[in-house]
């Protein structure tokens, strides 16, 4: 009966450590040092502020479900919108146009109205290398417009210079990525999405609209007619990636019959942004970073889930393995990574590991005396390695053995 049986350890699994994809800071509005009880509070969610004057009274806001019925901060019931957060339970939301137009009132300033989300990134972008930019957007009910040209400009925060005061429109810089689209869906999230060639000193992020008034193409919506004369829109799940991330399944893993385990970037907090789908045999199970999948029904089945990638158009695939057992162990071992097979044999046999090995693996034949009859490298080509044994039928003692002395024993017949 062939039986294949699951590695995790460095020699037959490639282990593929947690690291942060999205090089933004608090991605999501998740983390924050104080819930939001009032409006102009984006300061208080972790790593994002407004431009120019970071603690100005009239910025950006903040909504965080932490904030409850507050008609204010709180989400998804809101006084200017009823919206989930595309993720989570934060995100940020401001004007972004206003219209001067008579007999429309003068904006609350002698500025523009306009507002600009400043995040903090990770590290300092690589220069020559190419990222993907994403935000989501959604439009507030209470807006009186909706429009276009809402993008992100990466810079080493110089943009805050821009300008002397909150308010004022930020003309002088060209966004990276813009939305050539009106952004007008007041019930969907929308995704602005762009590539650029990074100049390497960008350590900031700055959301809004760069663009003039004749530039940009706005239409009436006055849902709630709160915001007569200006936009509102609400900002979420913010991501700069390199455009060439590999994409990852996870390592291969096991999960105990009646149970589930998770897979994919396990771990990694940044990545629920990645646009990534999930298949098993050709059809779309899920959709996300890291998604939860049930053991198989049949105890020793292994499962391959493969996922699909996509990052500003360029798409990439991998592959993961997932063994149901009957048994609540915390991990297997090289002790049973190897499957031989057809045992008994003709001296023939095929030996499989789930990933092909990362070490060096030899096979030695003892016989029942203990004395070596046989012993070469193993050479694992797609998981699989063959040994052809020319000795006398009878019962034997396979040996496999890595560089670091981990070994599996398992006895063999030939016929």
């Amino acid at each position: 009966m062939r039986k294949i049986a699951l590695i995790l350890l460095l020699t037959c699994a490639s282990l593929k450590s947690v690291a942060q994809v999205n090089f933004v800071k608090n991605p999501s509005f998740e983390q924050y040092d104080t819930c939001p009880y009032q409006e102009a509070q984006i300061t208080f969610s972790k790593n994002w502020q407004n431009t120019v004057t970071p603690n100005f009274v009239r910025g950006a806001s903040y909504y965080n479900s932490c904030a409850g019925s507050n008609i204010y901060t709180g989400c998804p019931i809101n006084a200017a919108f009823y919206q989930k957060p595309h993720y989570g339970n934060g995100m940020s939301g401001t004007t972004f146009y206003y219209d001067k137009t008579p007999p429309a009132p003068p904006p609350p300033s002698p500025y523009d109205n306009r507002l600009y989300i400043q995040g903090f990134l990770d590290k300092t972008l690589s220069v020559g290398k190419t990222y993907c930019v994403s935000f989501w957007v959604n439009l507030m009910e209470a807006s009186g417009y909706a429009h276009n040209m809402i993008g992100a400009y990466l810079d080493d925060g110089s943009i805050n210079s821009a300008v002397d005061s909150a308010g004022e429109a930020i003309y002088s810089v060209t966004p990276q990525i813009y939305s050539i689209s009106v952004l007008s869906d007041t019930l969907n999230w929308i995704k602005v999405e762009g590539s650029f060639i990074a100049k390497g000193n960008e350590n900031y992020i700055t959301i809004g609209n760069f663009a003039t008034d004749a530039a940009t193409t706005k239409v009436i919506t006055n849902y709630w007619l709160t915001f007569e004369s200006q936009s509102a829109y609400l900002i979420d799940d913010v991501s700069v990636i390199p455009i060439d991330l590999p994409a990852d399944a996870g390592k291969d893993t096991w999960v105990e019959v009646g149970k589930q385990v998770q897979i994919g970037r396990v771990g990694d907090t940044t990545a629920q942004g990645l646009d990534c789908k999930w298949y098993k045999k050709g059809a779309l199970i899920d959709s996300g970073a890291i998604i939860t999948v049930n053991a198989n029904s049949i105890i020793n089945a292994i499962d391959t889930y493969v996922v699909v990638q996509n990052i500003c158009g360029v798409i990439k695939r991998d592959t993961v393995n997932v063994k149901t057992t009957n048994v609540g162990i915390k991990e297997l071992s090289f002790e049973n990574a190897f499957s031989i097979y057809p045992n008994p044999s003709n001296g023939n046999f095929s030996i499989t590991c789930l990933a092909i090995p990362k070490e060096s693996v030899s096979a030695k034949i003892y016989d029942l005396l203990g004395r070596v009859v046989h012993q070469e490298p193993l050479n694992f080509s797609n998981k699989e390695a063959t040994l052809k044994l020319n000795i006398p039928s009878g019962s034997y003692i396979l040996e496999l053995k890595d560089e670091t002395g981990n070994v599996q024993r398992e006895r063999i017949v030939i016929n």
